[in-house]
């Protein structure tokens, strides 16, 4: 059983579509997850996005991908990558697929000399947060994740 990692590529769309489906579903967010195939197709067709993904397949079949997209933290005055998230499908879990992901956005970074890799966890992910912890990430106390959409976002702006 061999795991492979790859750039996302055009075509993708459904797979991303799939898998961060199954995410949301995990999470419990399903009512909020209101993108399509053809959003991450855009995404994935734009030469100039600030962002990328990647896909981990199981002997050659789409198992998991991990999204991203370049940051900047002020702290220390370089460019970092924020990620966004990394998705394995319930068939494909416990083989080692999300550490892989984890493993490629690290060289990712590393390659593009960004100073940090950082996300936000979910409190209540225990798991995720042992799988984390023990690939050397600080998990931070206290952090909470805010954020402005919809009605409240067009309020503000205006």
């Amino acid at each position: 059983m061999t795991i492979s990692i790859r750039a996302a590529r055009t075509g993708d769309g459904p797979i991303l579509h799939a898998m961060i489906r199954e995410l949301a579903v995990h999470h419990g967010s399903e009512k909020e997850f209101v993108a399509r195939p053809e959003d991450y197709e855009i995404f994935l067709s734009n030469p100039h996005a600030l962002n990328g993904a990647l896909v981990a397949e199981w002997n050659g079949e789409a198992a998991g991908c991990a999204t991203w997209q370049r940051s900047y933290e002020t702290f220390i005055g370089r460019e970092t990558m924020y990620l966004e998230d990394i998705s394995v499908l319930p068939a494909f879990r416990r083989k080692g697929i999300a550490t892989a992901l984890l493993k490629a956005v690290a060289r990712l970074a590393v390659e593009r000399k960004a100073a940090a890799v950082s996300w936000l966890l979910m409190g209540w992910n225990t798991e995720a947060r042992r799988l984390y912890e023990a690939n050397g990430a600080t998990v931070e106390d206290g952090n909470c994740f805010c954020k402005l959409s919809g009605a409240a976002l067009e309020r503000l702006a205006s």
